[in-house]
């Protein structure tokens, strides 16, 4: 009888509040009745009318518990209604959602918002912040919700590959810069986009959502299901991992997020993570009337500037302790405390909810925010939380009325957790399977298979596992190309970019015919790498780690690995066959183990494609490359190539310098066949392959770019790599800087600025070679890139050829490194960065530079050379937070750093604008520090630029009252700390100035000295 009582109250309710608003042509609902000074609600915004929906879906399931079945059908009708209407209106941006998959540009975007009555569009492309990832996300999220509990919302072929569509729409969320939940970009809100953790949050629950998801129910036609890739979200994941417990690069933490650590996305499985995250959001951002959304959110506060959309830089400090307060973000932690069973915490929360509602016309309204009156503002700035606010003038906010009702027909018991949550996001999320990788070894053909088993290798060929194909991983590629392709809609499938592991650790069924799909570390055949049998092992072994660690199905994943001719002919094949051998013994991983084709596939995650029009027989699982079969003989060739060709490749080095001669002689098109026409570029070819076999890699190298080849999908690293806000650098005189704006460079605009910055081919290929290693450890070992924003690859190059272990003292002896030997290179340098020094200055520049005690490991740093000291910490810097926070302090004891040696420099730092426009942890001023250090030049000199910057903040510390008048001038106070420093000591005659004299004394001395330079400019009166 109670529950009847509530039920029908909250009928009322919700039929008076929301479903009256519903219009009833489109379905769709307004985001308020009002309109005020800062905008008209009116329109249906997506996300808005999606979660308003949510508690007439609720209080449906609700009525069926109670077994209503006639209002539960009236209530799951309106539900069906309205997500239709937002489906109409995006399809008819179907064009839109086409171009946007290709150009990833927010002025091809979905629309945020819509007509209330018509769907239609209502501001123009550029007139709105329209790219808002989480806003299509929550719808696809809430559709397979509700799918889930019976509605039937999708209803023809079309609609089904239009939703197909907007899963790749959703699929790079991990490196999409968009506007944000609050519309704005950055928040200064300037139109600037940006990757918002919410946003990546919210399509990672869509993706895995709908991931095999049947749109027309659990047992209707296969046409009807949907696929995502799982490596989109398995790095949206690592995206959140990386930027949690921040939003964005301007906002160090954003209520929105509670939306992805718990309800409705449960996107964190990490549930340390995850409390890091809401314990900050309510130490930073909890008020009494609610949550602010983000630091300094000026938004209808009182001494807002109505009449323009941005802030001045200098403008925003002047919102601290006054943002408005949200309640709506009460509703999400009523709701989150609910599913963990905290019932104290939600009863809390239920409690403030209720306190700030407004009655009017005897129903209780929760208002968008709470605001302070003018009158207030200075009061609430000296003494935070003391202030009265009042309710704004958007009355209810629907969105957070939905979530309150929700919440409080899960607080009485009208419905349960699984209700909300029936594809148990909230299990899968978190939940930790203990992976199973089934390993299928492949051999080329017969004669393969049995060099293989004379090492111990099981293998089958292709012929062995009819009739289960096999497919290389551009195969697949080309096969998703269809997925979702609608001629009627004018939508192509998925856009040509290629698969990671996971993708190809699943098996598929395409057209009833049943496939296994190579590991798509074999997508590029005849790439120099891959003849490399120790880079193969180790990479193999990497990416088996990778599919263990993301892997979410609960069946086996396949990792197939063909081993071809080309790679036996290597000459540390031996190499792989033992890592092979071993994985299949399981000796060196339990969950790794042999597997035949047939058995892999059985206890596999089939994946079943209908595409009429694709016809992977006609396609040549062997022809990866435009590079042509090694033939030529020394009989066709004029001498004297002809008396050298066969022992050119006894001595790399004198290959190398052989073939740069003849290349002086003939060029590329020169003509070096005896009886018929042979361009030099045939050689070079031939060269290319012979020498990769022969492991001759200097040669390679050469030959590698002298054939203008290139590494396939190179942008794919490049774009993981700005994904994870690190800035990359190439060139020396004129710098390019690829940052989040080069995330969706293609692929021959990246070659040709690697070719401009770039001043020989063999540097070309190395730094080629850099970025993808970058990439793959930055998939695979992201914790080496903490505090690094930015990384220039020149300087990386020239760290290698400075190693004391391998003596690579020029680029062509570095080259000659195998690619494992390169690879183990770069990923030793990154480790020794990301290892703390405790030599007076560590390698992370830190706030305790200069304060190291360790008597042990000082007298080690008796005989070390502190100038290459000071190269080495220079070609590489990162900023650990304590370090920046200092920083940041540091600014209110001077108007103006200068990263420089003149005051004029363009490199300086306005430093009351910095406090009034940037916070201590925002991400932004992390990154202009990076850049304003990163163009001091040369490297020692910026380490030492960066020790100055550490004693000037020591000395303010110190000193807490002193202030600067005049611009702090770092390198004009190194060069005084150098001359005083020779005035002291005496001129050395091995030092060519008085500065290198400085350079060459230990971190402590060098600050010893800044700090009476700046104890003789603080007392000067300056």
């Amino acid at each position: 009888m109670k529950n009847t009582e509530l039920l029908n109250n909250l009928y009322q309710d919700i039929n008076s509040i929301i479903l009256t608003r519903q219009h009833p042509v489109t379905g769709l609902l307004p985001a308020s009745t009002a309109i005020t000074t800062h905008g008209n609600y009116t329109d249906a915004w997506v996300r808005d009318n999606v979660y308003s929906i949510m508690s007439v879906w609720s209080l449906g399931i609700a009525y069926r518990r109670h077994g209503e079945s006639e209002r539960s059908d009236e209530l799951n009708q309106a539900t069906i209604k309205l997500m239709r209407g937002l489906l109409q209106s995006m399809m008819r941006q179907a064009s839109k959602v086409e171009t946007f998959k290709h150009t990833l540009d927010p002025k091809d975007a979905l629309h945020a918002k819509y007509d209330t009555s018509t769907g239609l569009t209502v501001v123009a492309d550029d007139a709105w912040g329209h790219l808002q990832v989480d806003a299509t996300s929550i719808f696809l999220l809430m559709l397979a919700q509700m799918s889930a509990t019976g509605l039937r919302i999708i209803n023809t072929y079309d609609e089904v590959d239009f939703i197909q569509n907007l899963i790749y729409y959703i699929a790079f969320a991990y490196r999409i810069p968009d506007f944000g939940i609050w519309e704005r970009g950055n928040k200064i809100n300037n139109g600037k986009t940006e990757i918002n953790a919410s946003s990546v949050g919210m399509a990672k629950a869509a993706l895995q959502a709908l991931d095999g998801f049947n749109l027309f129910g659990a047992n209707a036609s296969q046409r009807a299901v949907v696929h995502t890739v799982p490596d989109g979200i398995s790095r949206a994941r690592n995206t959140l991992a990386r930027l949690l417990p921040r939003e964005s690069l301007s906002k160090e933490v954003d209520s929105a997020l509670l939306s992805i650590i718990g309800f409705p996305a449960f996107a964190v499985g990490d549930k340390a993570l995850a409390q890091k995250t809401r314990d900050k959001i309510l130490s930073e951002l909890g008020g009494n009337y609610g949550c602010k959304r983000f630091l300094w959110d000026g938004h209808q506060t009182a001494i807002e500037d109505h009449s323009r959309i941005h802030y001045e830089h200098n403008e925003l400090t002047n919102f601290a302790e006054i943002e408005s307060e949200w309640p709506l973000f009460y509703t999400y932690l009523y709701i989150q405390a609910l599913f963990d069973q905290d019932h104290t915490a939600a009863n809390q929360y239920r409690k403030r909810i209720e306190s700030l509602m407004v009655e009017v016309d005897g129903k209780k309204l929760i208002p968008e925010l709470y605001y302070l009156q003018p009158e207030h503002v200075e009061a609430e700035k000296n003494t935070p939380r003391s202030q009265t606010r009042v309710p704004n003038e958007n009355l209810p906010l629907v969105w957070a009325q939905s979530l309150y009702y929700v919440g409080l027909m899960l607080d009485e018991g009208l419905i349960l957790e699984k209700d909300l949550d029936p594809l148990k996001l909230r299990i899968r999320s978190s939940r930790s399977n203990e992976t199973q990788i089934a390993l299928v070894v492949l051999a080329e053909n017969e004669s393969i298979k049995q060099i293989m088993a004379s090492h111990g290798v099981i293998a089958e060929t292709p012929k062995d596992i009819l009739p289960i194909k096999v497919m290389t991983s551009q195969q697949l590629v080309d096969s998703y190309q269809q997925l979702g392709a609608n001629a009627a809609l004018n939508l192509t499938g998925r856009p040509k970019r290629r698969f990671q592991s996971l993708a190809t650790a699943q098996t598929y069924d395409i057209n009833q015919k049943s496939y296994l799909c190579l590991s798509s570390l074999q997508q590029d055949k005849y790439n120099y790498r891959f003849f490399d049998g120790e880079l193969e092992s180790e990479i193999l072994q990497s990416e088996i780690a990778h599919i263990k660690k993301h892997w979410i199905n609960k069946q086996v994943a396949v990792v197939t690995y063909m081993v071809t001719e080309s790679m036996c002919n290597s000459t540390n094949i031996n190499a792989l066959f033992s890592t092979l051998k071993k994985l299949q013994l399981k000796s060196q991983q339990l969950n790794v183990g042999y597997a035949s084709a047939a058995l892999a596939r059985r206890a596999s995650r089939v994946n079943k494609l209908s595409l009429p029009q694709l016809d992977l027989n006609q396609m040549n699982i062997g022809k990866q490359s435009d590079i042509e079969q090694a033939s030529l003989t020394a009989e066709q060739l004029i001498e004297p190539i002809s008396q050298a060709f066969d022992s050119l490749f006894d001595n790399d080095a004198l290959a190398y310098q052989q073939l740069n001669q003849w290349f002086e002689q003939f060029g590329l098109e020169g003509n070096i066949g005896a009886q018929q026409q042979i361009p030099f570029t045939r050689l070079i070819n031939d060269c290319y392959q012979i020498a990769a076999a022969k492991q001759c890699w200097l040669t390679t190298r050469w030959c590698f770019s002298m054939l203008n080849l290139s590494n396939n999908d190179l942008t794919d690293d490049l774009s993981l790599l700005c994904a994870r806000d690190l800035s990359i650098l190439i060139g020396t005189d004129n710098q390019t800087v690829l940052s989040g704006e080069s995330s969706n460079l293609q692929q021959e605009e990246l070659i040709h600025t690697i070719d401009i910055a770039t001043r020989s081919p063999i540097e070309r290929t190395l730094m080629q070679e850099i970025l993808v290693i970058l990439g793959y450890i930055m998939r695979t070992q992201i914790q080496l890139f903490n505090g690094i924003r930015s990384i220039h690859l020149n300087n990386l190059l020239a760290l290698c050829t400075d190693n004391e272990i391998k003596q690579c003292t020029t680029i062509d002896t570095l080259a000659q490194l195998s690619p494992f030997e390169f690879m183990r290179h770069i990923h030793s340098i990154l480790e020794s960065q990301h290892q703390a020094y405790d030599f007076d200055v560590t390698a992370s520049f830190s706030q305790q530079d200069g304060t190291q005690t360790n008597t042990t490991r000082q007298s080690r740093a008796m005989d070390t050379d502190w100038l290459s000291w000071r190269s080495e910490r220079g070609l590489i810097t990162r900023f650990d937070d304590n370090f920046l926070t200092a920083i940041w302090q540091s600014l209110a004891h001077s108007p103006k750093l200068v990263f420089a040696d003149h005051e004029n420099s363009r490199n300086s730092l306005d430093c009351r604008q910095v406090q009034s426009s940037m916070t201590s942890g925002e991400e932004n001023f992390a990154r202009l520090i990076d850049t304003l250090i990163q163009s001091a030049h040369p490297v020692y000199y910026k380490a030492a630029l960066v020790e100055v910057l550490a004693a000037y903040i020591g000395f303010c510390e110190h000193n807490k009252t002193v202030q600067f008048n005049t611009p702090i001038v770092l390198g004009d106070i190194l060069a005084q700390a150098a001359d005083q420093h020779t005035l002291d000591q005496g001129e050395d005659a091995n030092a060519q100035s008085n500065l290198e004299q400085l350079l060459q004394q230990s971190p402590k001395t060098l600050q010893d000295y800044i700090s009476i330079i700046l104890s003789r400019i603080a007392n000067s009166g300056l």
